[in-house]
């Protein structure tokens, strides 16, 4: 059997059977839960049907395996001790009392889990900082009047759902025994998971109401970190340092010794990021101390595929800060460090001081990078970047050849449609094909035909090009989702990002454009700087395709407009696109052919906006 698509009635009856067979003998590892299931199952449509089951049905469990939580946790009560900032928000923190039982706040009506780090907002408005847990539940407003500092609030599973009441204490377990056979094989767990194992052990655990989770692993000698437990005294932030390594190691092929000195790397950086809050703190100075009591101990660092992993690991998310952390670090290890490192170095050091604004800086970097080595790839990349934005197509594809698989790059891609074109017929001393009267040598040969280079095309592929770099990476990640969440397998396999409205509505109501003009004015030919100043004003708006699909009449202002570049949409279709004028040349970009009356009016909606949300418009094109 396939598992069916989502939302499916075979997938719903696909996963009825498998929960019915999880409550009636789990836990079960996925092969026993596929075998459980008989003919009915498999273990790669267990794993697939995981992906529909919403929490709080299944947990995971240490040993891969998983039990069915409703059944686990129903008519159990945990309890939380309330504070005095707990009970004025109406918020409760959830590591690690609620832990267990958080998955059912999200079924449960009145209540919200709520993630510390996105929320800050909404836990200001409700004048609440978090204590140390990464989720708290919000309650509705007046919640908690009733209770007063260190009064035991409970929360039991009913019906699937949670309910809030006070509580007294009715039975004082010591967890000791049992924790101790649960950590015998490892010196850590999860702590959803531990306490789970917990009820699996003694199901009379929690059946009345206890001291709170946190006050039970404390009496039997364990603590807790965010959502890991372990004894007391356990080496958490050494933990955290080795899990990370581990998965640095994996999401960027490294071998250990260069995941350790990525991971070290950024550690350091994070750690001048927040000495950088000190008054009077002198970056310079803090990296130079750093950097000189081992000066060797980036050597790994020295590959390139190391290079870049630090760069996206640590400083892919811009901050001025955070950049001049790198630079001061990178300058020091360029100084100090070993002659291997020196490419590395001066790369790294390149991309803080295009991030700063200083792209002449940034491409001294970048050619010491090659000083160094000559063939060193993300230097070269970034250098055929800025040929490319200069209009040197020549040499940005001769520096992207140099590249081990540079040929195979997007940026070598779009150069072929700006190349030269050469007029075999002609000598080099005959007059050129443009009329000019000059000879061809001194006029047009190995050079772009200027029409190219004035109508936009180029400029607007640059633009693109540039959004491509790993702070913005994110973004685009965002709104292309968006906008092929209604596409076909097909559409999807067939098109890129190039195509539809993503990358043009990051680039402009995203504000990855503004960012272009403001760190490479200094490469464009004084045409394409006028021109990308004109169009960074540019509105995107919906028009009527008239005539042979190359006359748009605009629904807002009733303006018509001849598109002579990248016409998108036949006759009679309504378009939401962006114009963008350069010189005696217009190019729609972005096109999106709308298909409904209702969608052209909440495209119009969104775009009357004095300030356009990027999701949102996206979500109506899409």
């Amino acid at each position: 059997m396939t598992v069916p698509s989502v939302d499916s009635p075979e997938d719903a009856a696909f996963a009825t059977a498998a929960m019915a067979a999880l409550r009636e003998s789990g836990p079960l590892s996925l092969e026993q839960w596929a075998l459980a299931l008989g003919e009915f199952g498999s273990v790669d449509e267990i794993a697939e049907v995981l992906e529909l089951l919403a929490d709080p049905m299944v947990g995971f469990l240490s040993g891969d395996k998983y039990v069915a939580l409703d059944a686990l946790l129903e008519g159990l009560v945990f309890t939380h001790r309330l504070t005095d900032i707990e009970i004025f928000a109406d918020v409760l923190e959830a590591s690690p009392d609620l832990d267990p039982i958080l998955g059912f706040a999200y079924g449960t009506d009145g209540l919200r889990v709520v993630e510390v780090e996105y929320e800050t907002q909404l836990l200001n408005e409700r004048g609440f900082e978090s204590a140390g847990s990464r989720r708290v539940i919000l309650l509705p407003p007046g919640s908690l009047a009733d209770f007063s500092a260190g009064d035991l609030v409970g929360l039991a599973v009913e019906d699937g759902q949670l309910t809030l009441r006070a509580a007294e204490v009715e039975d004082e377990p010591d967890l000791a025994p049992v924790l101790g056979k649960i950590f015998a094989a490892n010196g850590v767990e999860a702590l959803d998971s531990a306490s789970w194992q917990l009820l699996i052990e003694d199901p009379e655990l929690f059946t009345v109401p206890s001291p709170p989770l946190g006050e039970l692993f404390e009496a039997a000698g364990y603590e807790h970190q965010r959502e890991l437990l372990a004894e007391r005294g356990f080496d958490f932030i050494a933990y955290g340092v080795q899990l990370r390594t581990v998965s640095v190691s994996e999401q960027y092929s490294l071998g250990h010794d260069e995941a350790v000195a990525v991971v070290a790397f950024v550690d350091l950086a994070d750690r001048g990021y927040t000495d950088a809050a000190i008054d009077n703190f002198d970056i310079q100075d803090w990296a130079r101390r750093h950097i000189a009591a081992a000066p060797d101990s980036f050597v790994s660092l020295a590959d390139p595929g190391v290079a870049v992993a630090v760069f996206d690991l640590g400083f892919r998310n811009q901050d001025p800060v955070s950049d001049m952390i790198l630079e001061a670090l990178a300058l020091e290890l360029a100084g100090q460090g070993p002659r291997a490192l020196k490419p590395a170095a001066h790369w790294l050091a390149g991309k803080a001081a295009d991030r700063l604004g200083r792209v002449l800086e940034a491409e001294a970097h970048y050619e010491r990078s090659l000083e160094w080595e000559a063939d060193w790839g993300p230097a070269l990349f970034e250098l055929a970047q800025f040929a490319s934005d200069r209009g040197d197509v020549n040499r940005a594809l001769s520096l992207l050849g140099r590249i081990d698989g540079g040929t195979q790059e997007v940026l070598h891609e779009v150069l072929q449609a700006f190349l030269p074109v050469e007029h075999l017929e002609l000598g080099r001393n005959d007059k050129c094909w443009c009329g000019s009267g000059r000879k061809y040598k001194v006029c047009h040969l190995g050079k772009i035909d200027e029409s190219i280079l004035e109508d936009g095309r180029w400029l607007y592929k640059k633009v693109c090009m540039f959004a491509f770099a790993s702070e913005f990476a994110d973004r685009l990640v965002e709104l292309d989702n968006l906008a092929s969440v209604n596409l076909s397998e097909d559409a999807l396999r067939s098109r890129t990002i190039f195509e539809g409205p993503a990358l043009d509505v990051a680039l402009f109501e995203g504000g990855i454009f503004a960012e272009f003009l403001a760190r490479r004015s200094e490469l464009l030919s004084e045409k394409d700087l006028a021109t990308a100043t004109e169009w960074l004003g540019t509105r995107r708006s919906v028009y009527d395709v008239n005539s042979d699909g190359a006359i748009l009449v605009d629904r807002r202002t009733s303006e018509t407009v001849t598109v002579t570049v990248g016409d998108s949409a036949a006759p009679g279709d309504v378009l939401s696109a962006r114009i963008l004028v350069a010189g005696t040349t217009t190019q729609a970009v972005g096109g999106v052919v709308l298909t409904s009356d209702q969608q052209v009016a909440d495209v119009l909606q969104v775009l009357a906006a004095d300030d356009i949300d990027p999701v949102e418009l996206v979500t109506v094109l899409s």
